[in-house]
């Protein structure tokens, strides 16, 4: 079976090659008469009754190519030929029945060539390039097209390239423009070819989710889009807002640790945990019409545009300290805060409590509601301790428990130390105490739970001194 394609521009009009390539055809289908067609000047058919009597664009198609296979038939498709659904899928057709496809296209002829070997279904974008001027991949969700490779050695370097984003063995599409000659190839055979010239092109069709190397932020939010479909899996169905607030708080923890560890493999992997409860809140909510992924993208663009007005703007802030200065002044008229008292309420509850209590402190010293010195938050503290040893009963002894804590969070801030590393650090140093504590027990038969505090104090200053000598 042979089969021609070709197209009509918008307005109706056809090519002399067209009009040649009908009077040769043993039949002629116009994909519609409604657009007000110059009429070619030869007999024809239209696809215009199929589009009456079916129910969805898929069964146009489906109905389209069945009523189209008859050999030596020429189709006219309406504009672009690329993006036409109907003309790539009569290709494909007719190319796994074995027949051939023969592409008569005023345009990129590698493009005509990839249509022909049944390699475009329409509904992807196309990127087109020369081997000169291709530098990365952006989206191997679009046909890609690489033009003027005139060369074995640009052949190699655009092999390597393109092997980044594609596995070796992706099927790659050869073609010489000159005669039209196509050459089904793997990538990893890209620069073995006889010869290379101007003329010389690869087209590469879109890559399957499941069979990409590398994804974009379009791949993520397709993902997305499928877990969280009608077929999707069902635990991602059914989550909410809600359920998956832990998700991000622990989430996020995990970035931290991956920082603190100096692992930047781990960081991208957890990074992208987060970028993953972004996505999935977000689609959540375009499920349910509040809020699409372009509005969380459009609040932070607008945020940091508004807020960075000495690069944006006119305002001018050369340091650090002025940056931050102006950032919480344009933040406090965002909110409409009128007061300190406001900015101080509007910092998160949900907020772990000592990072809380420092933030709130923080923000307070900006009006100068603190000590001087870290002596005097030294002295509050020894004060609160005293008011804890005094409490009268369990309720007294809760408040005064809680003002213990955000004294001491005080003497921390006020010495330079972040309050939640600190307190991280000292606990990762307690466990690791501990676990010699633990072995020194085990190595002279002493139960700890029966053992007595002497003895497990002396096994905590034993084991105190190792750590010592072991840091010296």
């Amino acid at each position: 079976m042979n089969i021609t394609i070709a197209n009509m521009k918008p307005d109706g009009s056809i090519s002399e090659q067209v009009i040649k390539a009908a009077k040769e055809s043993s039949a002629v289908v116009l994909q519609t008469s409604l657009n007000g067609a110059v009429q070619p000047g030869f007999d024809y058919e239209t696809l215009d009754k199929l589009y009456e009597q079916a129910e969805d664009f898929d069964m146009l198609i489906e109905n389209a190519c069945d009523f189209m296979l008859r050999d030596g038939l020429l189709f006219v498709a309406l504009g672009d030929l690329v993006h036409n659904r109907i003309a790539g899928a009569l290709a494909r057709r007719v190319r796994s029945a074995g027949g051939h496809v023969r592409v008569i296209t005023d345009g990129c002829p590698a493009l005509g060539a990839a249509l022909a070997e049944g390699l475009l279904d329409g509904s992807a974008g196309v990127c087109v390039h020369t081997a000169s001027t291709f530098t990365r991949m952006d989206d191997t969700s679009q046909v890609l097209v690489i033009n003027e490779i005139d060369s074995a050695l640009k052949a190699s370097d655009l092999k390597l390239r393109l092997m980044s984003w594609y596995d070796d063995e992706y099927p790659v599409l050869l073609v010489d423009t000159r005669s039209g000659k196509c050459e089904n190839i793997l990538l990893c055979q890209l620069d073995g070819a006889p010869s290379y010239g101007y003329y010389t092109s690869v087209v590469i069709a879109p890559c399957a989710l499941a069979r990409k190397k590398r994804f974009t932020f379009a791949d993520l939010l397709d993902v997305m889009a499928r877990l969280r479909s009608r077929h999707g899996c069902p635990w991602d169905k059914e989550q909410t807002h809600e359920s998956l607030k832990r998700y991000l708080i622990e989430e996020g923890y995990e970035v931290l640790d991956a920082i603190d560890a100096g692992d930047i493999d781990a960081l991208a992997d957890e990074l992208g945990d987060v970028m993953l409860q972004v996505v999935f809140h977000a689609r959540i909510a375009e499920q349910q019409g509040e809020f699409d992924i372009s509005d969380v993208t459009t609040a932070i663009c607008r945020k940091m545009i508004a807020r960075h007005p000495h690069i944006f703007g006119d305002v001018v802030a050369d340091t650090p300290e002025a940056v931050l200065s102006n950032w919480e002044q344009i933040k406090k008229e965002e909110r409409g805060q009128q007061t300190q008292t406001d900015v101080l309420k509007n910092i998160p509850r949900s907020m772990p409590a000592l990072m809380r209590s420092g933030k709130v402190q923080h923000k307070a010293a900006h009006v100068g509601f603190d000590f001087t010195e870290a002596a005097q938050a030294v002295d509050k503290l020894r004060e609160e301790i005293d008011e804890v040893a005094n409490a009268q009963s369990p309720d007294e002894l809760a408040d005064e428990c809680g003002d213990l804590l955000f004294a001491a969070v005080n003497v921390v801030r006020l010495y330079g130390v972040e309050p939640e590393t600190a307190l991280q650090k000292a606990t990762d140093k307690f466990i690791e105490r501990f676990s010699l504590v633990e072995r020194l027990a085990a190595e002279r038969n002493v139960d700890m739970r029966t053992c007595g505090l002497d003895v497990l104090d002396s096994l905590w200053d034993e084991a105190k001194a190792a750590e010592v000598a072991k840091q010296s």
